[in-house]
């Protein structure tokens, strides 16, 4: 089949859950000897360099990108509230990527289209415009979620109102756009059971993001002891969120029981306001050249998680690794985890204290839970059975076509 991949970022090198998701479905499917053309936006806080991408990736997937300045501008946002756009998604609209996108389906014949999240829903219009191909849409997020949550934790009463405000236009912005596709493609059973739910009647299904295990194998490195971390990209609001209330609220009451521990932030673009959390007990490590071996040198890995939607990766990423995971419930949404058999869940800040302290006493508890969790992603998130189905699921729309 020749399929035309639409993202809303650049998906190589892989180095965060987005890119992670995109490119393992990319890789698979090339795998299958199917034939994929890799479109994408770039947008210009993306920390990936298109000229840094590897020749034979650009080669295989016929790779194009196009810058788009995704950056939130104070005019056009205020003047956004007098329109019935959502400015979450405006932003991503390229007048040269759309220009090519027409070009493109003139030239080309494709058997599926598929659109990467909900940033590339504004070139429907285009798509439709120009062809009859059978478009398909992969839900990374429920992105109103997102919003609400952050609404809702949210103290100052004028952003809470603003962000309330935002989550509304979105949600609607969202269930209208959805209908406009031919099928859908979830990364969790909640995005699939939600569209339905709201009336979506096309051709649905789940496929969880995979993992290539092999890549992730814990070497025989010891873990630098009575560590704690997380490892995200920092540029994210819900990621923001989540570390501010885990230093502020959690974090306190474990260094009150054991002092001797420290925690390390990790990720792209961490804001510079995090600094003033640096002390003998918090480590700001930024980016990291290798996850994977930032993983294996840390004991704990926590994902305090308030806010967000989808399925987060990178507790994918940590029990590859095999290792012992705290999350919040909200963090762990979407994967098919156990409590207390390859992840610890806790959305207090008691409760998360007392389950890092717990691990950390009990290093037993730790090593059985990384390897429980190891075990699940191989069942759970292998990436051949995943593409095995996504590729019938195409199959079903070219057969009817």
């Amino acid at each position: 089949m020749r399929i035309l991949q639409l993202c809303h970022k650049i998906p190589f090198p892989p180095s965060d859950g987005g890119a992670i998701a995109m490119h393992q479905l990319t890789r698979g499917l090339l795998d299958k000897r199917e034939n994929v053309k890799v479109m994408a936006l770039a947008p210009v806080k993306q920390a990936q360099d298109p000229d840094q991408i590897p020749e034979d990736y650009k080669v295989e997937t016929s790779f194009e990108a196009f810058p788009v300045d995704t950056r939130v501008k104070p005019w056009p946002a205020f003047l956004n509230l007098f329109t019935r756009d959502s400015y979450n998604i405006s932003r991503f609209y390229c007048p040269e990527a759309a220009a090519r996108l027409a070009g493109l389906l003139g030239e080309e014949k494709f058997d599926i289209i598929q659109l990467e999240g909900l940033f590339l829903t504004p070139y429907i219009p285009v798509i439709r415009k120009h062809t009859g191909t059978p478009m398909i849409y992969r839900s990374h997020n429920i992105e109103h979620f997102i919003w609400e949550r952050m609404a809702k934790s949210e103290k100052n009463p004028l952003k809470k109102t603003y962000l309330k405000f935002l989550a509304r236009r979105l949600k609607t912005f969202e269930l209208k756009t959805v209908h406009q596709v031919d099928g859908l493609v979830a990364i969790s059973p909640v995005d699939r059971y939600f569209f339905i739910n709201n009336g979506f009647s096309h051709p649905a299904i789940t496929i969880p993001v995979t993992i290539d295990t092999d890549r992730y194998k814990p070497g025989k490195e010891t873990a630098e002891p009575k560590t704690v971390f997380h490892l995200g990209s920092m540029d994210w609001r819900p990621n923001q969120e989540g570390i501010r209330w885990f230093l502020d609220e959690v974090w306190p009451l474990v260094i009150e029981k054991d002092p001797t521990l420290c925690f390390h932030l990790a990720g792209k673009n961490i804001p510079e306001s995090f600094a003033r959390y640096i002390s003998g007990h918090v480590k700001i490590d930024g980016m990291v050249p290798d996850a994977v071996r930032y993983m294996t040198s840390k004991e704990l890995m926590v994902v305090p998680l308030r806010s967000g939607g989808g399925m987060r990766v990178k507790i994918i990423e940590g029990m590859a690794a095999g290792k012992a995971i705290v999350s919040t419930s909200i963090g762990a949404e979407g994967i098919d985890c156990t409590h207390g058999e390859n992840i610890f869940l806790a959305d207090t800040p008691g409760e998360m204290a007392d389950a890092i302290l717990y691990c950390l006493s009990y290093k037993e508890v730790m090593q059985k839970m990384g390897i429980q969790a190891r075990e699940f992603v191989k069942i759970h998130h292998a990436t051949k059975p995943a593409i095995d189905k996504l590729i019938r699921f195409y199959h079903s729309f070219a057969d009817e076509s």
